[in-house]
C-alpha cells in the first residue's frame, strides 16, 4: 500500500508539471485541440502540436486525471468510432489535426 502510495503521489506530481507547461500556439505551427472524456464524464482539454506522436497524448492523461483507474486504457475517437494504439502516429497522421473529442476506454484485462 505504501508503494501505491508513492506511485500516485508520482504520477500527480508528474501531472502537476505537466499541467504546468505551456501549451502551444498556432505560431509555433499546426496545433491539435484534444478533448477527452473521462469515465465518470469529467473532461479535460488540451492542445498539442500537431507533429507529436500519441505517447504523449497518453502521458498527459495518464498523469492528469483526476484518479488512476483504470489503470489500463486506450483513447478512441468518438466518431467514428476508432481505438488509437499506435502511439508513434503524429496526431495529424491520425486525423486529430485540428480538433478531435476522445474517449478514455478501460481496457479489460
Amino acid at each position: 500500500e505504501v508503494a501505491a502510495a508513492e506511485a500516485e503521489a508520482r504520477r500527480l506530481a508528474r501531472g502537476t508539471e505537466l499541467a504546468a507547461a505551456a501549451e502551444p500556439v498556432p505560431a509555433d505551427g499546426p496545433v491539435a485541440r484534444l478533448v477527452l472524456r473521462l469515465p465518470t464524464g469529467d473532461r479535460l482539454q488540451r492542445s498539442f502540436k500537431a507533429d507529436v506522436a500519441l505517447s504523449e497524448v497518453y502521458d498527459w492523461v495518464h498523469h492528469c486525471r483526476p484518479r488512476p483507474e483504470p489503470v489500463e486504457f486506450e483513447l478512441w475517437t468518438n466518431f467514428p468510432a476508432k481505438g488509437l494504439t499506435d502511439r508513434s502516429a503524429s496526431l495529424q497522421d491520425l486525423g486529430l489535426y485540428p480538433s478531435a473529442a476522445l474517449i478514455l476506454k478501460a481496457v479489460d484485462k
